[in-house]
């Protein structure tokens, strides 16, 4: 049976969604990025949000929302790592992503890091 949070944290919340969030970017003259994720949903079903900014370059980037993909834990569910072992083995779905919605994973701003490829493993850094 799949268990979302097999090796998680106890304050870690999963669920998932059908279909991968969609990236919206927006750059002024190399001094500003934004990225704006659609397509994400919570656990009730209303939408979610993500947005991450960069301002000069990679000085300073935040990001904030209210759910995001777990690239790592969707990867495990796609290749059957989050059975728990006990009720019959879940059949992943390629089309389902895994959502996080745990505060401590929704907020952050760092200083020099320089910004990743905007894809959904990695939703934080791009």
């Amino acid at each position: 049976m799949l268990d979302l949070c097999k090796g998680a944290r106890p304050d870690e919340r999963f669920h998932l969604q059908t279909g991968p969030p969609v990236p919206l970017i927006k750059t002024l003259w190399g001094i500003y990025k934004r990225v704006t994720w659609r397509n994400l949903w919570l656990p009730d079903g209303s939408p979610g949000r993500f947005i991450s900014w960069w301002l000069i370059g990679n000085a300073l980037h935040w990001y904030k929302g209210t759910a995001k993909i777990d690239g790592t834990r969707t990867y495990m569910y796609w290749n059957g790592q989050l059975d728990d072992g006990i009720a019959p083995t879940y059949v992943p779905d390629a089309e389902q992503y895994v959502v996080t919605t745990t505060q401590k994973e929704r907020f952050s701003v760092r200083f020099f890091v320089d910004p990743g490829e905007v894809v959904w493993t990695n939703m934080g850094g791009a």
